[in-house]
């Protein structure tokens, strides 16, 4: 039969907790990983400890960044973890990879007070949660609400990878109808509001935002996290607010500039991305005072500019920096540049070679 290891609060101090969370925390700047971690995230992995010592640690760490939580492994099993923690205003997110292992609240547990809620998203892997009336399995693209002040947990049954974005009770009850039961509530895979969360951790992950900016998309993230609980029509109502229409613009913008440079990009093509309608698209980019046309326009000859500037892409022609900014009619482009920068692309692209070769001769 199978030995299980158990981790629970009350054992901490046998472990000698603090040099394991200490060696943890250096390994993130001895193995390479801090050098490219995005800023504003603090990073723990157990990769520089000893195996006895992995599972302990993790433990330690995830429940100083979450909730008083007791732990069980297979003890046959080895293990390893990685976690990146940050702040965004109103939430505490944590994007974590961990090996198979189950995470329990329990009533004892529960006597510290804490009822913060928890939005787990599964990146990779499976999970099952032990909270609400039926247990519920997530995978990749899926979401679910861990509550803190409710017995129960969630069960790693692979390898996985997920975020868990922690924020008060308050913060959602706000949004939600009297009553509301929390735990092991499961977030809408096919709506708007999980997709776009999700766009908004993995930018927030990948920027170097402001303070200023995390904390309002942290705003942003509660109030997509409220519509994607929202069942009915007197939800979503409650959480349909300013936070979610300016991450709704957000992710538009996103999906212009990441595909700028394909010359069929048009608003149809970017709604069906999104989930929305064209006139939907539209509609969101009035309050931009630019149509989606001059977005798209904006965009292109930004990075046509780059493209000039840049010595690595020197060799270019100008057809080909044309092409690779997302035009299609060459005549358009040179237009369209001039306009916009006063010059013509070749002229911009001599002028910055005549700076440089000055600059050397000196």
């Amino acid at each position: 039969m199978a030995e299980n290891e158990v981790w629970d609060v009350g054992r901490r101090a046998s472990h000698g907790s603090n040099h394991l969370l200490d060696a943890g925390r250096r390994a993130m700047n001895t193995d390479g990983l801090a050098a490219i971690s995005p800023p504003g995230w603090q990073l723990f992995s157990t990769e520089a400890l000893a195996p006895r010592d992995r599972f302990p640690a993790f433990c330690e760490e995830i429940m100083r960044r979450q909730v008083a939580l007791d732990a069980i492994k297979r003890k046959e099993l080895p293990f390893d973890a990685v976690i990146a923690a940050s702040n965004a205003g109103q939430v505490d997110i944590t994007r974590v990879a961990t090996s198979q292992a189950s995470y329990v609240r329990t009533p004892a547990l529960m006597r510290d007070g804490s009822d913060d809620l928890f939005a787990v998203l599964c990146l990779e892997g499976s999970m099952q949660s032990t909270q609400g009336a039926d247990p519920a399995r997530i995978g990749p693209g899926e979401g679910i609400i861990c509550d803190s002040a409710e017995i129960g947990g969630l069960q790693m049954e692979t390898t996985t990878r997920y975020w868990a974005i922690r924020t008060s009770r308050a913060s959602l009850t706000s949004l939600l109808p009297p009553g509301y039961r929390f735990g092991g509530a499961v977030l809408n895979r096919n709506g708007l509001a999980l997709r776009l969360l999700s766009q908004y951790l993995d930018a927030l992950y990948q920027a170097d935002a402001s303070s200023r900016d995390r904390a309002v998309m942290g705003g942003h993230m509660i109030d997509l996290i409220a519509m994607a609980l929202g069942a009915d029509s007197a939800v979503r109502q409650g959480a349909e607010s300013p936070g979610l229409r300016a991450a709704r613009l957000e992710a538009l913008l996103r999906a212009i500039d990441a595909r700028s440079g394909d010359p069929g990009l048009n608003a149809a093509s970017v709604a069906a991305r999104l989930g929305v309608t064209p006139r939907y698209v539209h509609l969101l980019l009035e309050e931009t005072g630019l149509t989606f046309s001059q977005h798209v326009l904006a965009r292109r000859l930004e990075k046509a500019l780059w493209l000039l500037r840049d010595h690595r892409h020197g060799h270019l022609r100008i057809a080909d920096v044309a092409g690779e900014a997302g035009f299609a009619d060459l005549s358009y482009f040179n237009r369209s540049f001039r306009q916009r920068f006063g010059d013509t692309p070749s002229a911009v692209r001599a002028r910055l070679r005549g700076l440089e070769q000055a600059d050397a001769e000196r």
